[in-house]
């Protein structure tokens, strides 16, 4: 019996490291293909994905005259993706969707500037119940999402919509570009435990650390001087355990430079003692010389 046992296991394990039983992959939203025509009813919500590797599509408008409101192309690691939602009130027919750049803001507020045909979508006729329907249809529909998804071995932030999640404690770094933050500019956050500094040659980079106490939530980087949100990031809740380790680490770290600027304070008053020391045994040799 043993040994039949032994055998099933043998059998088994070749189909367990495979993954046999592991949860399938799932594939990645394929791009919306350049003239498609998608099908919609009135309070439905579209999403519409390009490549990522179009990174200048990232923050683009999607615009058609039968939507509520603009979708805004964001990245989704790995696909970058808008939504919109069709009016209630839109006529059957085939609707141009186009994809554009965003107002600039010395422009009017809901400026569509002229864009290539991107898709088509048909929406289809509905009856009088449906139509009435609709509204309520819209007000469950959740909320367009922002936050943007970025990989992330890339550096942090990619955009103001690039929220990272990280722990109280943490020092993180921030990196820019001369386009955007230049050196000596000063970054400011209600989560950081300092207000770091752009600084270096080619990139422009800062570190931050996290505040221990910093409670779970989105919190705001902005410029010093400047009304202006130039990143977003997410603290993660932790355990109280987890919160005292960080008060513990952040104690130690004061109680170290602390310890180091005194061992560097007693250093420099020997060092004045002696050069003291030193002239008055000079002046003694020289009166007794």
């Amino acid at each position: 019996m043993k040994g039949v046992i032994a055998v099933l296991v043998l059998l088994l394990l070749p189909a367990v490291a495979g993954g046999a039983f592991a949860a399938p992959a799932v594939d990645p939203p394929a791009p919306t293909p350049e003239g498609a025509q998608l099908s919609a009813r009135p309070g439905d919500r579209l999403t519409f994905t390009v490549a990522s590797y179009l990174l200048g599509r990232n923050g683009d408008w999607v615009v058609s005259e039968i939507f509520l409101e603009h979708g805004t192309l964001r990245m989704n690691d790995p696909v970058i993706t808008a939504v919109a939602t069709v009016a209630c009130d839109t006529p059957p027919g085939v609707y141009p969707v186009e994809r554009t750049e965003p107002s600039r803001p010395d422009e009017p507020a809901g400026t569509v500037k002229g864009g290539d045909a991107w898709v088509t979508v048909k929406v289809a006729d509905v009856d009088e119940a449906e139509r009435r329907a609709c509204p309520w249809k819209v007000a469950a529909l959740p909320p367009d999402q922002p936050e943007e998804r970025w990989p992330a071995g890339d550096s942090w932030p990619q955009s103001p919509w690039d929220v990272r999640t990280f722990q109280g404690g943490e020092r993180v770094t921030l990196r820019g570009s001369d386009a955007d933050l230049m050196y000596g500019d000063t970054l400011t956050s209600l989560g950081f435990t300092n207000r770091p500094v752009m600084h270096g040659a080619k990139a422009v980079v800062t570190a931050a650390v996290i505040r221990c106490d910093a409670e779970p939530g989105l919190y705001e980087v902005r410029w010093v001087g400047r009304d202006e949100v130039w990143a977003r990031y997410r603290v993660a809740r932790t355990d109280d355990a987890a919160r005292r380790t960080c008060q513990d680490e952040a104690a130690k770290t004061a109680t170290g430079k602390a310890a180091a600027w005194l061992l560097g304070a007693g250093t420099a008053t020997l060092a004045a003692a002696g050069a003291v020391t030193w002239v008055l045994v000079r002046r003694r040799h020289n009166a007794f010389g």
